[in-house]
């Protein structure tokens, strides 16, 4: 084994550092090459996929322009459905009202009767009963020309 050392000279020495110190270089520049690919792919990869956000949002911008104009017509017509129920509703709670007032005074004429019968039944059946007779007269006459039912005016 020191043959071969004694056969090495320092030209040879040289040689080999030179081309050892070279092989690193070169795998120095083969891992920087392939940073400076890597750092391109990946820039290329980020323009494409901001191109295609870019493209994406441009088509949903005009979605959104075509359809806008219809969305607003139906809203729209949301709103005029909106108007005309609510003056339907208007016209029925009126009606309704003037419905409850009618009721109201059926019932008062009706109790305004049912006092009268009452009054005339009380007279058959006793016959004494005259003084109750003229006050229920007097009432259904108030009544019918004020159409307003007083509770103590039949007693």
């Amino acid at each position: 084994m020191s043959e071969k050392i004694e056969g090495i000279t320092p030209d040879m020495l040289w040689t080999f550092l030179v081309v050892l110190v070279g092989l690193m270089a070169l795998v120095v520049l083969g891992d920087k090459v392939m940073d400076v690919w890597r750092n391109y792919q990946k820039r290329k990869r980020d323009r494409n996929d901001l191109n295609r956000q870019d493209i994406t949002d441009r088509i949903a911008d005009k979605v959104i322009e075509k359809l806008m104009p219809t969305l607003d017509e139906k809203f729209d017509e949301i709103d005029k459905k909106i108007a005309a129920d609510k003056s339907i509703i208007e016209l029925h709670t009126s009606q309704l009202n003037a419905q409850n007032e009618r009721v109201d005074r059926l019932d008062n004429d009706t109790r305004a009767l049912l006092h009268g019968v009452s009054a005339l039944l009380g007279h058959e059946v006793d016959g004494n009963s005259v003084d109750r007779l003229k006050k229920t007269n007097i009432a259904m006459k108030n009544y019918l020309i004020d159409r307003k039912y007083k509770e103590d005016n039949w007693q």
